[in-house]
């Protein structure tokens, strides 16, 4: 009797935990894990790695985009990004920002 009640807990702590990881099956886990960040908005934002600023475009639509890239004293460039990419443009320092110009 001890040993089912044993095995009670544990198998309701690992629901627990799947569920908490928000992973109901092995596909949920996948889109859990894929799935843009509220902190993460669509088109040009920026990340934090370790002391440097990094800008990234993140194409939140079902198809490419062509992006130009502004760059601070360098030539702007144009780039097509991946449906549901998050692309790296580089530092803050060397990249003003970014802008939607067309479909690839």
């Amino acid at each position: 009797m001890k040993s089912l009640r044993i095995s009670r807990c544990l198998g309701v702590g690992a629901a627990a935990l799947v569920l908490a990881l928000g992973a109901t099956s092995p596909t949920g886990a996948t889109s859990a894990l894929s799935a843009p960040r509220a902190a993460d908005p669509c088109g040009n934002h920026t990340h934090q790695v370790l002391d440097q600023q990094y800008r990234y475009w993140r194409n939140c639509i079902t198809t490419s985009e062509k992006i130009n890239i502004d760059k601070i004293l360098w030539p702007d460039e144009k780039i097509c990004v991946g449906a549901g990419s998050d692309t790296g443009l580089g530092l803050t320092t060397n990249v003003r920002g970014a802008s939607r110009v067309g479909d690839c």
